[in-house]
């Protein structure tokens, strides 16, 4: 009796001491959406929107764009306060941004006049808004065929909003131009895959877009869980306290999680969140 009366009490006061989750941020591909079939994971989304009945803030932090979220219809699924999108170039949180890492004005024009002069496609990511300037339709094609991402809008309606960062239809054989363009402009490069290149003007973090929510709410990092699968989350893991890979994540990536959930087909950030008593 005395041992169970023990085993209840030390039961009790480690829920007690338990840190209470205020805020997740959740990583999109192959967290919540599933890419072999194209579509949300149902119980990511049903426990998403529990736990925000719960008076939990839902923070979406992804290499994502806003534009191709809202055309995924993302934003009618999950009710998220905030978003550190493209892979923490820019932060929001209800409705106010908290920064944005804008190429340089200026550099932007020199660059879009250069790709221009070469016959080069590329892609201008805005806050909103993602345009296409469509050259070489079979890179273009190639690229989409890899990655589920909405269509652009077509550069001609492009009405010179600040950009976070440039993608650029290249082959390899472009490398050293590109990577010559972007010392130049003292930016960074970023080969995507064998048909596209990526121009940032720094380093994108997704634990900036964290650090600045927490700060923007006063929330302890302790009182904060992150969801992720890949590499560029190992930044999120390590800032917070409860940080959770899913168990289809990359190897590494689990090794800086605090906890490693079931698959995302495997309903895994639900399990999370019913085993932290979230939900």
């Amino acid at each position: 009796m005395l041992i169970l009366k023990f085993d209840i009490e030390f039961k009790i006061d480690y829920i007690k001491r338990m840190d209470k989750i205020k805020i997740i941020f959740s990583d999109f591909d192959w967290t919540l959406f599933d890419h072999k079939t194209r579509t949300f994971n149902a119980k990511g989304i049903k426990c998403l929107n529990l736990a925000h009945e719960n008076g939990v803030k839902l923070v979406i932090n992804s290499a994502r764009t806003y534009y191709a979220l809202k055309h995924l219809k993302t934003f009618g699924l999950i009710p998220f306060d905030g978003f550190v999108l493209v892979n923490g170039g820019i932060t929001m949180f209800n409705g106010t941004t908290l920064y944005a890492d804008y190429i340089n004005t200026n550099i932007k024009d020199d660059i879009i006049k250069i790709l221009n002069s070469k016959n080069l496609g590329f892609i201008l990511i805005t806050q909103f808004e993602t345009y296409i300037k469509e050259v070489d339709k079979k890179l273009i094609n190639d690229f989409y065929s890899v990655f589920y991402e909405p269509y652009p809008i077509n550069f001609n309606q492009y009405k010179n909003e600040e950009v976070l960062s440039i993608q650029v239809f290249a082959t390899p054989a472009y490398d050293s131009f590109l990577k010559d363009l972007a010392k130049k402009y003292n930016l960074i490069f970023n080969r995507v895959n064998e048909n596209n290149v990526e121009l940032f003007p720094i380093e994108f973090l997704k634990s900036k877009g964290i650090k600045a929510i927490l700060k923007h709410l006063n929330i302890s990092s302790n009182e904060a869980m992150a969801f992720g699968d890949d590499i560029n989350d190992i930044p999120m893991f390590n800032l917070v306290k409860h940080s959770v890979c899913l168990g289809n994540g990359n190897e590494e990536a689990k090794k800086h999680a605090s906890f490693v959930t079931d698959s995302i087909e495997n309903d895994g950030m639900f399990n999370a969140l019913k085993k932290f008593k979230v939900i």
